[in-house]
């Protein structure tokens, strides 16, 4: 017979509203606190040069997901704590 640990989580959804200034702002935060260049890759979807990106830190964990859809680019912030899942129009990204 095996054993083995099983870890289940119930997650919670909230669906909220933002200004788009309020959520690149974010972003801002997010870069400054893990120390990435988020909006060099973001200039590499809006480039065309990928379709998606992502970057991932164990310690604390970090995780920062970016794909582009059409005129949008979704992005997901995820954090030992919570998940943000969000759309930006890429004429809001500044060149």
């Amino acid at each position: 017979m095996s054993v083995t640990k099983i870890r289940s989580q119930k997650i919670e959804r909230n669906l909220d509203y933002a200004m788009v200034e309020d959520l690149i702002e974010q972003l801002h935060v997010f870069a400054r606190q893990i120390g990435w260049e988020i909006f060099d890759i973001l200039d590499v979807l809006k480039e065309k040069k990928a379709d998606c990106l992502s970057i991932t830190k164990e310690e604390p964990f970090h995780y920062f997901y970016a794909r582009l859809s059409g005129k949008t680019i979704i992005i997901s912030l995820q954090t030992s704590e919570k998940e943000t899942e969000f759309r930006l129009p890429i004429e809001w990204l500044k060149k």
